[in-house]
C-alpha cells in the first residue's frame, strides 16, 4: 500500500528579502503572515505567507553573507528555488529508503517533536524536506497561523516546476523515497493537490511557481531566479 504526501511550503532563497518579500506582498495582495520561529536559530530571516489552509510561500534570507545558504545564493546569482517542505507520515521510513538507495541526509533533527529530514539536493535535485507528521489535517503552523488574507489575489499553490537533468528518473527517485503510487505522468508527482513537475534543463533553483489566480488585480512579481505562473 502506497503512502501519502503533501506539499505544505515552497521555500524560495534570496539575498534581497524585504524588497522580494514587499514585491511578492504586493504583486499576490498578501498579508504580513508570519516567522518560522525555528530559523532564527540558523541565522535565517524569513517570511512565512499563507497562501492557502495550510499552505505557503516562503522566503528566507542569510542574516551574515557567511554559511552554506548565503554560499549557495551567490552561485545561483542571489535568488532561487531552495526547499519544497513536504508532510509526511512516516520520516522514519523515508529516511530508510534514502540510505537504502544512497541518499544523503545532512540534515535529520526534531522539531516541535516531529521528524525533520532534508535530503542533498545533489541526490534529489533541490533541497526536500520530509516533516514527520501522520495526521495530514496538522500542520506545524496550526497554532500561529493566521490563515490566508481573504481579499488576496491568488488562493493556491497549484505546483512547481524544477529544472533536473533527467526529469523521469528524478520523479521515480521522489516516489520510491515517498513511497507513492505510479503517476499519471511519469515527470509529475501529485503531493496532496498540487504537484511538482521536473523538466529538462537548469539551473535547478530556476524554479516557476503557479499560483492560482483569485483576483484580477494579481501580477507578475518581476523576481529574476524565480518565475511565477497566475493559472
Amino acid at each position: 500500500m502506497s503512502s501519502w504526501a503533501i506539499l505544505r511550503q515552497v521555500v524560495i532563497g534570496t539575498t534581497t528579502h524585504e524588497q522580494d518579500t514587499a514585491a511578492v506582498r504586493a504583486a499576490f495582495g498578501l498579508g504580513t503572515g508570519f516567522d518560522d520561529p525555528e530559523l532564527k536559530e540558523m541565522n535565517l530571516v524569513d517570511a512565512t505567507m499563507p497562501i492557502a489552509p495550510g499552505r505557503y510561500l516562503e522566503f528566507v534570507a542569510p542574516v551574515t553573507p557567511e554559511g552554506p545558504v548565503a554560499s549557495w545564493l551567490a552561485k545561483v546569482g542571489g535568488r532561487g528555488g531552495f526547499v519544497l517542505s513536504v508532510q509526511h507520515p512516516d520520516a522514519a521510513a523515508v529516511r530508510t529508503r534514502a540510505a537504502e538507495l544512497g541518499v544523503r541526509v545532512p540534515i535529520d533533527m526534531l522539531a516541535f517533536g516531529r521528524i525533520v529530514l532534508q535530503l542533498h539536493p545533489k541526490d534529489v535535485g533541490l533541497v526536500l524536506e520530509v516533516d514527520g507528521i501522520d495526521d495530514p489535517a496538522v500542520w506545524f503552523w496550526d497554532s500561529i497561523d493566521p490563515g490566508p488574507d481573504p481579499s488576496a489575489y491568488v488562493d493556491d499553490i497549484v505546483g512547481v516546476e524544477v529544472p533536473v537533468a533527467d526529469p523521469a528518473a528524478t520523479a521515480a527517485q521522489w516516489r520510491r523515497l515517498l513511497d507513492l503510487p505510479e503517476p499519471a505522468e511519469p515527470t509529475v508527482l501529485d503531493l496532496g493537490g498540487p504537484t511538482v513537475r521536473f523538466v529538462d534543463g537548469g539551473p535547478s533553483s530556476n524554479w516557476t511557481v503557479l499560483l492560482r489566480r483569485a483576483s484580477a488585480s494579481a501580477t507578475d512579481p518581476g523576481l529574476p531566479g524565480i518565475t511565477f505562473r497566475l493559472v
